[in-house]
Parts: C-alpha cells; sequence; structure tokens
C-alpha cells in the first residue's frame, strides 16, 4: 500500500507514466525481471518514496495497458487513463483528482530511480516552495527515471508551451530546460552518482543487462539500491 501522509502542509503525489506500446520494445512493461514484470519493479521503487502521499499509474485509454492496470491496482496503486499520445494530459488528470501541489514525475523503463533521492530533493524544494532543484554540479548523474517538480511548474509549461513535445510528451523537459524562469533549490549531487550510466530499458539488450543485474542483486521483498547496482555497472564496464 502507498505509504502514509506525511507532515506536511503541501500534497505530493508520484504518478508513474507507463504503457505497453512503446516503439522500440513493445510490450516491455509486462517482461519479466526475477519473476515479476517490469512493472511490478516500478511500483515497489515508487512506494518506497515516503514523501509521497499517493501513487498513481497514468498510462493510456486503450485496452493493450489493461494488464497494467490490473497490475497497479492488485498492489493498492491509483490509477487514471487518458490520451496515448499527450502524456500531461494523464498527469493532470492524476493531479486534479488528488488537489496535488507536488508531483513526481517517474518513468516506467527506468528500475533504478533511487526513492532516497526523491525524498530529500522533494524536501528541499517544497522547504523553500520552489519548482525544482537546480545541481550544482554539470553534467549528467546516475539519478535518473524519477524527480520532483511543482505543479505550478507543470501548468506554466501547459500555459506557454502546450504544442511542444517537451511538455506534452516528456512532462518535465520543458520546465527543467526553463529553469531561469522557475524558482529553483541549489542541490548537490554526491561525488558517487556522478557520471554517465544507461539505466533505461529501451532495447531487448536493455532488458537482458537489467535481468542478468537483477539475478545478482535482487532479493525478494526488497529492492535493489542505486549504489549497489553502480557498483556492478561499474565491474561490467557499462
Amino acid at each position: 500500500m502507498p505509504n502514509p501522509v506525511t507532515n506536511t502542509p503541501k500534497k505530493v503525489v508520484a504518478i508513474i507514466q507507463a504503457r505497453m506500446g512503446s516503439s522500440r520494445l513493445p510490450g516491455k512493461m509486462m517482461e519479466p525481471i526475477m519473476g515479476q514484470p517490469l512493472m511490478y519493479h516500478i511500483i515497489a521503487r515508487a512506494l518506497q518514496i515516503r514523501c509521497a502521499q499517493a501513487v498513481y499509474l497514468a498510462t493510456t485509454d486503450q485496452p493493450i495497458d489493461d494488464p497494467l492496470v490490473e497490475l497497479a491496482q492488485d498492489m493498492g496503486l491509483k490509477v487514471v487513463r487518458g490520451s496515448e499520445d499527450n502524456v500531461m494530459q494523464r498527469f493532470f488528470l492524476a493531479i486534479d483528482d488528488a488537489d496535488a501541489d507536488y508531483i513526481v514525475r517517474i518513468c516506467g523503463d527506468a528500475p533504478l530511480f533511487d526513492p532516497e533521492f526523491i525524498d530529500a530533493s522533494t524536501t528541499a524544494i517544497m522547504a523553500l516552495d520552489a519548482d525544482c532543484i537546480r545541481p550544482t554540479s554539470n553534467g549528467p548523474s546516475a539519478y535518473q527515471g524519477a524527480g520532483p517538480i511543482s505543479r505550478r511548474a507543470l501548468e506554466w509549461s501547459s500555459k506557454v508551451a502546450p504544442d511542444d513535445p517537451r511538455t506534452y510528451e516528456h512532462v518535465t523537459a520543458y520546465a527543467y530546460d526553463h529553469m531561469d524562469e522557475l524558482k529553483t533549490v541549489p542541490f548537490d549531487i554526491a561525488p558517487a552518482f556522478l557520471g554517465e550510466y544507461k539505466l533505461s530499458i529501451d532495447t531487448a539488450a536493455d532488458l537482458e543487462f537489467f535481468r542478468t543485474l537483477y539475478a545478482h542483486l535482487y532479493k525478494p521483498g526488497h529492492i535493489v539500491s542505486l549504489e549497489e547496482a553502480l557498483q556492478y555497472l561499474k565491474n561490467q564496464n557499462r
């Protein structure tokens, strides 16, 4: 079940965007990893986010996505269904249903997002009534697949750039690309998590690699920690 309400005047919801109709790897969300669908592992991690008062699946209204809906509901999530092409529209179905102030966007193809990072970064932006974090270090990091943003920032993106794919398809990308127009909070990322990593499942080869990673690190009832996964990746030179 989703985590209990925390002592915050603002409401936070985690929203998983997922569908079965991936162009590069159709049906990947129900592909098995250690006996459970990829979708199961994404949901299990989302339920570890302590600051989220509810977790939603935002999927399409197409019958092909019915298995995702059934699994999400079985695991205690709320579900919204909408446009296949307009992901932002689906997000606002969940945001309005929850009356949320802050959103944790979770991509369905990145099973190593870090719940502890989400809690820390969400707390940081809420403390200053900001819109998103601004990492103090340049360059990529392993914190991929999920991140917090304010409802205010998404509403702003939808107003100023509704036809930009960074808004309607990628949800947060337009806001992140225009941080100077938003209220941001400097956020330090530990050196151990800095660097270029391939942490999403986009191809059959990615899926097989993650199956191998989980075979080494996964324990039923627990999630694979990002720190453990990075050490494994470094050993594999991925």
